[in-house]
């Protein structure tokens, strides 16, 4: 996830994970390794406060 720094900036939340291997159903993982509905909102929450300060 570090090349997406360029784009969101010092203050951008990045939500990815840096390795390969891991084998179950997209919702598990999903679920895992955080991309939900939920961590996306607090991810562009933060972003906006921490942009904000």
């Amino acid at each position: 996830p570090g090349g997406w720094r360029e784009w969101v900036g010092p203050q951008g939340q990045i939500i990815g994970i840096n390795h390969y291997g891991a084998s179950a159903s997209a919702e598990v993982l999903f679920e895992k390794f955080g991309f939900t509905a939920e961590a996306v909102v607090e991810a562009a929450r933060q972003s906006i406060t921490d942009a904000s300060a």
